[in-house]
């Protein structure tokens, strides 16, 4: 028992010989490899899909607060973009006061026969079929009579003999998917949730703005390409002309290839308001929030010559040269207003590449100036007399300085005769 006693005493010096004979502590030394991973946990339930609580409630909805933008909206051509018939009734559109509104469809069908619509506002209208087809023939589209072209309504031809599916739904309508048909109507390319161009298809789908409109904000995209996926045909960077005009629906390919390439459509136009229809309540400058004047004023106070002193900004700047339903060739005069801005004033330069498919980025004399000088309006006049008129139109032309009265020469006084001795 004394021996077991020794010995611990013992072992007891040692270890206390060993900790104060210890150094200071050293660096870490390098990570070890990781283990083996544990086994998964649980899977856990899935997530909401972020869009799934967001849809769309139409207009009308938007409109129950925002009531002054609502009802001028409702007087547009992007609310009137497509219309749906139903119980065979043709459908009401604004200022049908004005175009006398629709005619019974295309020969051979009644409104029962008829699903949409497809403009009716201001300028054609197309229609199609219980099947989804848009109906053709020599007389399937309707034009509505223009004043200023002086053309009476009539019917005119869309491609006669050729079957033509309704693909134009992506622009024409809200909440637009690719997937499936309308209806269940085969020539219908695609399904929506609203027909026209609502509030949702620029600001996106409302719901969870309308349950609570200050804690989610919609969108708000100002860009001029919002309003360029839809005007705009195959390409921006080119415009496309058929048979002497340029072709409808192209406004933002004519801004990108213009001048104003920076601005945006809202800089001039209120997307909101008619731009077609001149309203002294909703639309009393055909949605033209800000006129040329507003930066060009120095060219605006300046004409030199003198007969155009009521000739505007737009007449020249923004001739009516690209054709939604009727263009006259002989006044060089269509329905829709160009956007390139800028005036070439060669008096040889071409408007279209060499075989007319394709408007070049300005404009030329021949559609500025032969809207008024074809002879029907104004004189024709020879394109060198143009063209010197259009250099330099705008152009300030400092007074001449009226020269100060030539003095008369002072008379020099005749000797006074002496007389003879």
């Amino acid at each position: 028992m004394p021996d077991s006693h020794n010995l611990f005493a013992l072992l007891l010096l040692l270890s206390l010989a060993v900790v104060s004979c210890a150094g200071p502590q050293g660096q870490a030394g390098p990570l070890g490899p990781a283990g083996p991973a544990g086994p998964m946990g649980p899977v856990g339930p899935a997530g909401e899909d972020a869009a799934a609580g967001q849809t769309f409630v139409g207009a009308a909805q938007c409109g129950s607060c925002h009531e002054e933008i609502y009802s001028r909206f409702l007087q547009t051509g992007h609310a009137n973009a497509l219309a749906a018939v139903s119980n065979g009734q043709p459908p009401a559109f604004p200022y049908d006061d004005i175009t006398n509104g629709l005619p019974a469809p295309p020969a051979g069908y009644t409104w029962d026969d008829i699903s949409y619509v497809i403009g009716g506002f201001g300028w054609m209208a197309r229609f199609v079929d219980n099947d989804g087809y848009v109906i053709t023939g020599e007389a399937a589209q309707y034009n509505f009579a223009n004043e200023n072209l002086e053309t009476d309504a009539e019917w005119a031809a869309f491609h006669p003999g050729e079957p033509v599916a309704f693909d134009c739904a992506r622009c024409h309508t809200t909440g637009y998917a690719t997937q499936g048909h309308q209806d269940n109507r085969e020539g219908i390319d695609g399904t929506w949730v609203y027909e026209g161009v609502q509030c949702e298809k620029c600001h996106g789908p409302g719901s969870r703005h309308a349950e609570d409109p200050q804690g989610v904000r919609l969108v708000v995209d100002r860009s001029a390409q919002l309003c360029g996926h839809c005007h705009v045909r195959d390409e921006k960077a080119t415009i496309d002309a058929r048979e002497g005009f340029a072709e409808h629906n192209q406004q933002f390919s004519d801004l990108y290839n213009s001048k104003h390439f920076a601005l945006d459509c809202i800089t001039c136009h209120d997307a909101h308001t008619s731009a077609r229809y001149e309203d002294a309540e909703r639309s009393p400058n055909k949605g033209i929030s800000q006129a040329c004047e507003t930066c060009h004023w120095p060219q605006e106070q300046v004409q030199n010559v003198s007969r155009h002193g009521r000739v505007t900004c737009i007449q020249c700047h923004m001739p009516l040269m690209a054709r939604s339903a009727v263009g006259r060739l002989d006044t060089f005069t269509a329905d829709i207003h160009a956007h390139q801005f800028s005036i070439n004033p060669d008096p040889d330069a071409p408007q279209f590449n060499e075989d007319g498919t394709q408007v070049m980025p300005y404009l030329t004399l021949t559609y500025v100036c032969g809207q008024c000088h074809n002879g029907d309006f104004a004189d024709v006049k020879e394109p060198a007399v143009l063209a010197a008129a259009a250099r330099g139109y705008h152009a300030w032309i400092p007074p001449t300085a009226t020269p100060d009265p030539t003095p008369e020469p002072t008379a020099v006084p005749e000797a006074t005769p002496t007389s003879q001795p």
